[in-house]
């Protein structure tokens, strides 16, 4: 009888799909120092749509950071403008990263997402860091 039941649960878990793998893209937009000592000044206020493979992900403003949960493999990422057609790394070809088990840090390099860098673990943990600290997270 045990040996039924044993069976009959080895069969029931062979039958369950295996999870599929998941990179996190961190795409952050860096906060000035008056930002994070709290002066809240930043030149551009308003917030700019994402495209991950051409989709809507959401929208970045100057001081902010979102995260993406995707495929490993290469994506396509564009941040346009708000008010504006596509701008600066959100160009026609945008920014190809490739993501892989661990996590990216792609760090916008200006307040007019003109571009855009992938940057260490460590400096990304220090860029996202400085994004809490001034939204007060």
């Amino acid at each position: 009888m045990r040996l039924v039941l044993v069976s009959a649960a080895i069969l029931a878990l062979g039958t369950f799909a295996p999870a599929k793998a998941e990179s996190v893209l961190h795409l952050i937009s860096p906060c000035a120092p008056a930002d994070v000592l709290g002066f809240g000044f930043s030149g551009f206020k308003g917030s700019s749509p994402v495209f991950v493979d051409g989709k809507p992900m959401g929208e970045l403003a100057v001081c902010d950071a979102k995260s993406f949960r995707l495929a490993p493999g290469k994506h396509n990422i564009r941040v346009k403008l708000a008010g504006k057609s596509d701008y600066g790394i959100s160009s026609d070809a945008g920014m190809d990263v490739t993501l892989t088990a661990q996590p990216a840090y792609l760090v916008m390099t200006s307040d007019n997402f003109a571009s855009a860098s992938l940057v260490s673990e460590a400096r990304g943990q220090d860029y996202l860091s400085g994004v809490r600290k001034a939204k007060g997270r």
